[in-house]
């Protein structure tokens, strides 16, 4: 019963599959954290995508190290604004491109992304952005003896 409720779901376009990563580095090593949590709309009218916006919680971003996720949230000021936004301007199938709005806290920056993948339901790719663009500390512990490099990637892979 179950399959067939998925399938169904899937079908009628109701259901997404999304991840969203997020990748470092640090004097010390490299880091990623993951997020399976994303709220998603993402439409298309049978020859263009017409819709792709995507929220994170930042909550959802996790790392598997508690003290590196709770290092994250404090840079990204969770009390302030927990959710970074992405809403498509245009899609472009022939060039390979989408435009849209990326928003962390209340920063916004227009970016246009080349993704790996770009079809009416599936869009997968990365792309890199610095911290301090939008106005984020870069994060340190031990009074700085270890600290996050300003530039990260953001990687998604998100399927209708």
């Amino acid at each position: 019963m179950k399959k067939l409720i998925c399938s169904l779901l899937l079908l009628s376009g109701l259901v997404y599959a999304e991840n969203i990563e997020i990748h470092g580095t640090s004097t010390l090593h490299d880091w990623k954290m993951v997020s399976n949590k994303t709220d998603v709309a993402f439409e298309n009218d049978g020859s263009k995508i017409t819709k792709l916006n995507v929220s994170v919680q930042i909550k959802t971003l996790k790392s598997g190290d508690e003290g590196l996720d709770e290092k994250a949230y404090e840079t990204l000021k969770i009390d302030r604004n927990n959710v970074i936004t992405f809403k498509l301007l245009e899609a472009d199938l022939a060039a390979g491109t989408i435009k849209g709005i990326f928003k962390v806290l209340d920063k916004e920056r227009t970016q246009t992304l080349k993704p790996e993948v770009l079809t009416l339901d599936h869009v997968s790719g990365n792309f890199k952005v610095k911290m301090t663009e939008f106005g984020l500390e870069i994060p340190s512990v031990m009074f700085g003896a270890i600290k996050s490099g300003d530039e990260v990637t953001v990687k998604y892979d998100i399927k209708k």
